[in-house]
C-alpha cells in the first residue's frame, strides 16, 4: 500500500511541536526545561501523571503507561490510523504532504531526492570553487571568517561562468532541467538556461538533519560592470521540492544544543550576522533563511527554548520586522525582548560589525539591556495624543491576548494597566491568531508493558557521566577521543552498568555515523528501557568549562574504579601475578597524583587531559596482560615488568593545543580556548536523580580516589621494585610507572 516515505514523516515529526499539539486537548504546565505535566486523558486521572518532552518529541504516562510520539498521541486520543494521524499532525502545522497512491507522489519523491543529490553535488563543487577564487577568499578574510568556519557553514564560491555548475552536474548525470527544478539554474525568456548563481558567495543552508536543501549567495561582482543595472546582494534559492523557506532557519542544525544550553535563543536578520556571532562563542543564534519571521520557525524554536533576542535594524523597516516578529513570537510561548546595537558614538551597527569591532563578550553585556517587548512598544510607538495611546494600548492587548498561558497572560494585563493606567479587561480585544477548536478528550487505552531501570543498581557516578555527556553535546569530540577504536578494540568495561555503556555507546555511534547529535533521533533508536532510563535523567546545565573539567575528572575516578574491579582478576600465586599486581598498583598511584594535582592547581587542566588521555594506552597493556595471565596464555617476562608503560609527551606543557578542542569539529560545539580551559575547578552541583537512588557524592573530596597507599596484600621487595612513593617531578612523567 503506498504511503509517506520515512523522510516525509521524520520531517513533520521535526516540525511538530509535541507539546502544541497536546496543548489542543488539555492543559500542559511547564516543569522544567521543555518538559510539561498534565492530566493523562488515558485513564481516570485525577492529578497530574503525564509527561511531555518537547525535545525528545514524547509524551509519557507513569500511571497508565500511555505513551509514544506526536503520531502515538493523535492515534489514540482521536481514535484514527497511523496515516490519519500523520495527515491531522500535518493540517496543524501547515505542512504540505504529498499526494499519496498516484503517479504525482512517486514523481514528488523522486524530484527530493533528486534535488538533495544535485544540492551535495552543488555544495562540494562550490567550496572546491572558493579554493581557486582569489577574490572569494579575500573578501572572507576581510569578514574574519576563518577556515574551520567556513569548512562547518559550508561556504563555497560560484564562478561567473554561465554554465559553469550546469556543465558540471550534466558530467555527473544531472541535466539542465534537473537543475532548474533544484533551484540552482535558471531558464531564460528565450529558452536558454544558465546557472541561477554566478559570481557570488555561496552559503549553504541546512535543515535540522543537516541536509542541504538550499543556498544563498551574496553578490562579489564590480558594479562597474552591471551597465547600471543594480543587482541583489543577496539570492537566495527558491522553494523547491525539498525546501520551504517557512520552516527553515539558518543555523539552527549547529546551534540547536547552544540553545537549549542558554534556554534563550538569538535571531538575526543576515547570514553573516550569525556566522560572525557563533565563530566567536555567540551560539544560540539563528536567522530566517531569505524570508521573515514565520509561525513555523517560531513554533520550532519554542521548542528549544523561553526567550527570543530580537536583533534588528533600528530604522522603519527593522522596527515593522520587530513588531511582526513579536506577533509571531508571544503566542508560542516565547518570551521576546528587543535590542539594538550601536558604536560608541551611537552610530547603529549589526551585529557582524559589532562582534568583530568590540568582541563577544561585548555583544553580551549588550544583550543584558535588551527591552522586554511591552517597553519596546512604548518607546516606539507614537503616544502624543489620546488616540495614539490607545492605538499601543490596543496593540498590547492584542498581543497579549494572544499568550496562552493564562498567568503570564493576567501578569501582562496587570503591567500595562498600571504602567499606561488603562483597564485590565481583554474585551473587545481580537487576537491576532486564533486558536484552533479543541477535540473532545475521551478515549481508553490499554495498559502499555511496563519497563523499569535499575536506579539502586546504578553507580550515581556512572549515571552523572551519561547525563552529562547527552546535556553537554560539545563534549563528544572529546569522548570520540578517548572511547576510540583502540578502546572498543580492547574489550575493557569501563563502566560497571551494561545499561550505563549500552547508552554511552549509542550516543557515540550516531556521533560517528552522522557527525551531530539529536536528542530526537537518539531516543528513537534506544530500547525502550533505555529511553525510561533518558526520560528520567535530571535536567541539569553546566556553565563551561565545568562540563570540561568534570568530564576528565570523571575518566579518572571511573578509571580508579576499574582498576579495584581488575584488582580481583590477578591470582598471586605466582610471580608474574605478583608483579603485574605491582604494576596495577602503580598505574593507580599515577592516576591518583595527577588528579590530586589537578585539584590544588599544581597542573593546568590541559595538562591533566592530556595525561588522562595518554593513561588510556598503558590502561589497554595492562587490561590484555590481566586477560592473558588469567587465562594461562601469558609467559612470565622479566623485561615486561620491569618496564612500566611511561608516555612520551612531556607533562609539563601540552603537546598540541588539540586539548582545547580536540578532534575534529563538531557542528554544534564552541570552541575552547586554553584560556577559557584553565579556569580553576568550580564546585559541582549535584543533580537531582531519581528518587530510588542517591545523588552522586560531591565531585571535590580526596574521598573520591583511593588510597595511595600499595594494597596490604601484595609482597613488596625492596630490592626487586622502587617504593610507591609518586615521583615528586611530575614533568619526568613517572605518575604512571
Amino acid at each position: 500500500m503506498p504511503f509517506y516515505s520515512d523522510e516525509i514523516i521524520q520531517e513533520l515529526k521535526n516540525q511538530a511541536d509535541i507539546a502544541l499539539v497536546i496543548q489542543q486537548f488539555l492543559p500542559l504546565k511547564k516543569s522544567g526545561n521543555n518538559r510539561y505535566v498534565g492530566v493523562c486523558p488515558f485513564h481516570d486521572d485525577h492529578s497530574p501523571s503525564m509527561t511531555v518532552n518537547s525535545t525528545l518529541g514524547i509524551y509519557k504516562c507513569f500511571a497508565c503507561g500511555a505513551g509514544g510520539d506526536v503520531f502515538k498521541f493523535i492515534q489514540n486520543h482521536e481514535k484514527l490510523d497511523f496515516k490519519g494521524a500523520v495527515e491531522w499532525v500535518a493540517n496543524f502545522v501547515g505542512f504540505a504532504l504529498p499526494n499519496i497512491g498516484n503517479n504525482v507522489n512517486t514523481e514528488v519523491l523522486e524530484e527530493r531526492t533528486m534535488v538533495r543529490k544535485l544540492n551535495e553535488l552543488a555544495c562540494a563543487w562550490f567550496e572546491e570553487q572558493l579554493t581557486l577564487s582569489p577574490k572569494a577568499l579575500e573578501y572572507l578574510n576581510k569578514r574574519r571568517v576563518s577556515p574551520e568556519t567556513r569548512k562547518q557553514f559550508h561556504i563555497g564560491y560560484a564562478p561567473t561562468g554561465r554554465e559553469g555548475f550546469i556543465g558540471y552536474a550534466a558530467r555527473n548525470g544531472f541535466s539542465p532541467r534537473d537543475c532548474v527544478k533544484a533551484g540552482l539554474a535558471v531558464e531564460k525568456e528565450n529558452g536558454g538556461i544558465a546557472d541561477k548563481f554566478r559570481d557570488r558567495l555561496m552559503i549553504a543552508i541546512q535543515n535540522l538533519s543537516g541536509v542541504v536543501v538550499a543556498f544563498g549567495g551574496r553578490d562579489l561582482s564590480d558594479p562597474a560592470s552591471h551597465n547600471g543595472i543594480k543587482l541583489a546582494k543577496y539570492m537566495n534559492s527558491p522553494e523547491t521540492a525539498l525546501y520551504s523557506k517557512r520552516d527553515i532557519l539558518f543555523g539552527l542544525n549547529h546551534s540547536r544544543n547552544a540553545i537549549m544550553k542558554e534556554n534563550a535563543v538569538i535571531i538575526v536578520e543576515g547570514y553573516f550576522d550569525l556566522i560572525s556571532l557563533y565563530q566567536s562563542g555567540v551560539q544560540n543564534v539563528v536567522a530566517a533563511s531569505g524570508t521573515a519571521l514565520t509561525e513555523n520557525h517560531a513554533s520550532i524554536l519554542a521548542r528549544y527554548a523561553k526567550t527570543a533576542y530580537l536583533v534588528f535594524d533600528g530604522d522603519a523597516a527593522g522596527q515593522n520586522a520587530t513588531r511582526r516578529s513579536l506577533e509571531i513570537v508571544l503566542p508560542k510561548g516565547l518570551s521576546p525582548k528587543v535590542f539594538a546595537l550601536s558604536r560608541p558614538d551611537g552610530t547603529k551597527i549589526d551585529p557582524d560589525n559589532f562582534v568583530n569591532e568590540q568582541g563577544p563578550d561585548a555583544f553580551r553585556r549588550a544583550l543584558r539591556t535588551a527591552e522586554d517587548w511591552l517597553s519596546y512598544l512604548g518607546r516606539t510607538m507614537p503616544n502624543n495624543s489620546p488616540e495614539d495611546r490607545a492605538a499601543f494600548i490596543t496593540q498590547a492587548k492584542t498581543l497579549i491576548k494572544s499568550i496562552e498561558n493564562p498567568e503570564l497572560r493576567n501578569q501582562y494585563l496587570k503591567l500595562v494597566s498600571e504602567r499606561y493606567s488603562t483597564t485590565r479587561s481583554l474585551a473587545g480585544i481580537k487576537v491576532a491568531h486564533p486558536k484552533r477548536e479543541k477535540a473532545p478528550a475521551t478515549a481508553e487505552q490499554p495498559a502499555a508493558p511496563q519497563v523499569s531501570v535499575p536506579w539502586e543498581l546504578l553507580s550515581p557516578i556512572e549515571v552523572r557521566f551519561a547525563n552529562l555527556l547527552y546535556r553537554n553535546p560539545t563534549l563528544l569530540d572529546r569522548a570520540a577521543e578517548y572511547f576510540d577504536m583502540d578502546f572498543a578494540a580492547s574489550g575493557i568495561q569501563i563502566f560497571d552498568s551494561p545499561l550505563i555503556d549500552e547508552f554511552i555507546q549509542s550516543i557515540l555511534a550516531q556521533y560517528a555515523e552522522t557527525g551531530a547529535f539529536s536528542p530526537r533521533t537518539l531516543y528513537e533508536s534506544l530500547s525502550p528501557q533505555l529511553q525510561l532510563f533518558l526520560e528520567q535523567l535530571p535536567d541539569e546545565t553546566w556553565k563551561t568549562p565545568n562540563e570540561i573539567l568534570e568530564f576528565y575528572d570523571t575518566l579518572a575516578v571511573l578509571t580508579l574504579n576499574l582498576c579495584d574491579r581488575y584488582k580481583k582478576l590477578i591470582p598471586l600465586d605466582s610471580e608474574a601475578g605478583m608483579r603485574l599486581r605491582m604494576q596495577l598498583n602503580k598505574f593507580t598511584q599515577g592516576i591518583q597524583t595527577i588528579s590530586k594535582k589537578r585539584k590544588i592547581s599544581a597542573i593546568t587542566p590541559d595538562v591533566f587531559a592530556e595525561q588522562i588521555i595518554q593513561s588510556k594506552a598503558p590502561l589497554i597493556d595492562l587490561y590484555t596482560s590481566i586477560n592473558d595471565l588469567s587465562s594461562g596464555a601469558a609467559q612470565f617476562n622479566e623485561a615486561q615488568f620491569n618496564t612500566a608503560p611511561t608516555f612520551a609527551q612531556s607533562a609539563a606543557q601540552p603537546s598540541s593545543p588539540q586539548y582545547a578542542a580536540p578532534g575534529a569539529q563538531f557542528n554544534d560545539a564552541p570552541t575552547v580556548q586554553p584560556a577559557q580551559f584553565t579556569a580553576q575547578p568550580a564546585q559541582y552541583s549535584q543533580p537531582e536523580m531519581p528518587p530510588e537512588m542517591e545523588a552522586p557524592p560531591p565531585f571535590d573530596g580526596d574521598e573520591q580516589f583511593a588510597s595511595s597507599e600499595p594494597p596490604e596484600d601484595v609482597p613488596y621487595d625492596p630490592n626487586e621494585d622502587e617504593p610507591y612513593v609518586p615521583d615528586d617531578d611530575f614533568g619526568a612523567m613517572d605518575d604512571f610507572g
